[in-house]
């Protein structure tokens, strides 16, 4: 399935505009489904009626799948680190998931010395 740019975009509105969402991609499924709700003349009472709703052929539906709000949600904060979520930082100390051979500058500046240091397989040289 090809993604419609037009989401990558509004996703990426949603995470720049509005620093919550960038640890809860929930919040761009609401916005989204918000957003297409308001588009497609569906109120809250129809909401889960038409969520699981095609058409005959399957070729439509009223809202883009949740899974591939998430993906591109990932996707997003993955290419631009300075999306990502005050979170994310905690779960790669909490993780140690931190690799020293795949970093770059722009990674490291998210991070403060003293978070560098709690890193497990880091080994943090002034």
């Amino acid at each position: 399935m090809k993604i419609n740019i037009t989401y990558v975009k509004l996703i990426e509105t949603i995470l720049t505009n509005d620093a919550e969402s960038r640890d809860d991609w929930m919040l761009c499924v609401k916005k989204i489904h918000s957003w297409q709700m308001m588009i497609n003349g569906v109120t809250k009472e129809q909401y889960f009626d038409k969520l699981f709703e095609q058409d005959s052929e399957e070729k439509y539906s009223y809202f883009i799948n949740v899974d591939t709000i998430k993906r591109i949600w990932a996707k997003v904060q993955e290419e631009k680190p300075s999306l990502r979520g005050e979170k994310w930082v905690e779960r790669q100390i909490q993780g140690g998931n931190y690799n020293v051979n795949v970093y770059n500058e722009m990674q490291l500046s998210l991070f403060s010395e003293e978070q560098l240091k709690q890193l497990t397989n880091f080994d943090f040289k002034s």
